[in-house]
């Protein structure tokens, strides 16, 4: 039986320290938990906001801004070394080691939140006035608005020691059961293959249906063996958050979701409304493709398969790199400069290897200006278009480099505006290039119309599916036949008979790390957000050239200063409360499928 050999992450962790453990390491955590110490000592102190403690408050905020900033870099610096091996135990040591730090920081927001709740309106717009405090007013104002629905202090300081060994604790068991965890690939007339379940996903994409469903059933068989261990984690974050909602005054479990993506319930219902009431767009897909594929219906593992006529080609790094920074440069010469600086820096840890985390993502750092990609490279053309997707991340933290760490921080909504625009980036070159043959134009057509399917279909399962938990786990803890049957009416909710109901998948629940981040839930309907977002983004872009870039750099400066309605209306003159804009970008996708039903 063939294993995975193990080697060392492609990326470069130095500027971030030396290595973990060495001085300039020790002597910077030191100091940044000897100030968690000192801030939360000194926020508590101040007492109410008042006239004559106004100007000790803005210096303090700053000061616990800096702080945060400090203490983040801390934080991405374990977080990618934890992703890369998550077999290390002096890394989960570390990582670990964060949580009272942590706690401490939590406690010191605590005495913010207080301060605010209490604080007058006319002495909190005094506050904001303060000239210290310019370009931060629009996170204050977030908070003072969580403060709301806090509980008192001593209960507030008590959830966040208890987050330590509670809720974050389910997270990090979640993050090191995954990342242990293999499959056996066993393909008829193949040598069986012992693989990460990181890698799963990649085989889900091979053109062998065979393979695909070797990569769904071993990968299942896998997470059965670990099952009751990720239902517990899944009950007890989810149970943890419903019991802090409750003591907090939050009337429903969307809300803080809401919040943190900075939309209202009238911009998410018109959204998922539009998404739901055009479901026949992706079906419509997704029936053809089942009829490409010579099959009555689509298996689960076939939503990811290329077409038949498609070559069976895996593309080298090197290639995947060159084809992103050509689509980038021809468009968006800005984006291919970042692009270019992240491939030479070293920002980027991209080969399988046995311990590395399942999934993607882009973590940046203020305090040295850079970023680091996390994804697993195999070769499948939807890991290059991971690959512009998390650089175009990369490209956001670029463009607010400059700016305050409070106006830096954007929600998830936004967050994905960068990225899914690189990543279509990528994908119009490659559609558009005049040397693709029409077979080749008709892969890179379904590969955009099954990107859309998973942001019109994939994504709202996974909303459906949360919304159920949290529903549902209000009344008790949750088995796993349960939180299986749960996920499979997800399925049928959303892919409608487009899916055999023989063949879908009812462990995705557990596969799926977004369920088990403990800093926020409901991390799945701010994707199909940034999509569609993003896809009204880019036919402007497409329409004004290059004369909309630095109107688009403007509207990415300035996602951390206002809601996303805001930032819509501001920038390209929409409402995103109405279903009109979100027909709009369905309609981009609808003429994709036209082209295509007619090749």
């Amino acid at each position: 039986m063939k294993t995975l050999e193990v080697g060392q992450p492609d990326w470069d962790m130095t500027p971030f320290f030396s290595e973990l453990g060495a001085e300039d390491y020790v002597v910077y955590k030191r100091e940044v938990l000897k100030e968690v110490e000192r801030r939360r000592t000194t926020l508590e102190a101040l007492g109410p906001l008042g006239a004559e403690t106004r100007a000790a408050w803005a210096e303090a905020l700053c000061a616990l801004e800096e702080l945060q900033r400090r203490f983040g870099h801390l934080r991405t610096y374990l977080g990618c070394l934890s992703a890369a091996d998550s077999g290390d135990e002096a890394i989960q040591r570390e990582t670990a080691s964060l949580g009272p730090a942590r706690a401490e920081l939590q406690k010191a927001l605590v005495a913010v939140r207080a301060a605010f709740k209490a604080a007058s309106d006319a002495e909190f717009e005094a506050l904001l006035a303060d000239a210290r405090l310019d370009g931060a007013q629009y996170a204050l104002t977030r908070m003072r608005k969580r403060a709301r629905h806090t509980m008192a202090a001593t209960l507030e300081g008590l959830a966040a020691d208890l987050g330590v060994n509670g809720i974050s604790a389910w997270g990090r068991l979640y993050g090191q059961v995954s990342g242990k965890l293999s499959f056996q690939l066993e393909v008829e007339g193949q040598e069986a293959r012992e693989l990460p379940v990181a890698m799963a996903r990649t085989f889900l994409e091979d053109p062998d249906r065979a393979v695909r469903t070797a990569a769904l059933r071993g990968s299942n068989a896998a997470w059965e063996q670990v099952g009751d261990t990720v239902a517990a984690c899944l009950n007890a974050i989810s149970g943890t958050r419903l019991s802090l909602y409750e003591r907090r005054g939050i009337d429903h479990f969307l809300e803080p979701a809401l919040l943190d993506s900075a939309i209202s319930r009238q911009t998410l219902d018109a959204m998922l409304g539009a998404v739901r009431a055009r479901h026949d767009v992706p079906h419509r897909y997704l029936a053809k493709k089942a009829e490409l594929l010579g099959v009555p219906k689509l298996g689960f593992q076939d939503l990811m398969a290329p077409l038949p006529s498609d070559r069976d080609e895996r593309l080298s790094w090197e290639r995947a790199r060159g084809d992103v920074s050509a689509a980038f440069a021809a468009f968006y010469p800005g984006l291919a400069e970042l692009a270019e600086r992240a491939f030479a820096d070293r920002w980027i840890d991209y080969t399988p290897r046995p311990a590395k985390r399942p999934g993607g993502f882009c973590a940046s750092s203020s305090v040295i200006g850079q970023s680091r990609v996390f994804m697993t490279f195999n070769g499948a053309s939807g890991d290059v278009q991971t690959l512009a997707h998390e650089l175009g991340h990369a490209f956001h933290s670029w463009v607010m480099r400059d700016m305050r760490p409070w106006a830096r921080s954007y929600p998830m909504t936004l967050a994905e505006t960068a990225s899914t625009f690189a990543e279509q980036l990528t994908v119009d070159a490659a559609l558009e290039a005049p040397s693709a043959s029409e077979a080749t134009r008709r892969a890179i057509l379904d590969q955009r119309l099954l990107e859309a399917a998973v942001f019109l279909c994939n994504i709202p399962m996974r909303f459906d599916f949360e919304h159920a938990l949290y529903t549902r786990r209000a009344a008790g803890e949750l088995s796993l036949s349960e939180l299986k049957q749960m996920m499979e009416d997800a399925q049928r909710k959303n892919f409608g008979g487009t899916l055999d109901p023989a063949q879908l998948d009812p462990w995705y629940w557990a596969s799926k790390l977004h369920f088990y981040i403990t800093e926020i839930s409901f991390y799945n309907f701010p994707y199909t957000f940034g999509y569609l977002f993003s896809l009204g983004i880019f036919a402007r872009a497409k329409q004004e050239g290059p004369d909309f870039l630095p109107g688009y750099e403007a509207l990415l400066r300035r996602t951390g200063s206002a809601d996303a309605e805001e930032v819509a209306r501001e920038s390209l003159g929409v409402d995103l409360t109405k279903p009109d804009f979100w027909n709009a970008s369905i309609d981009l996708i609808e003429q994709d499928l036209d082209r295509f039903l007619a090749g």
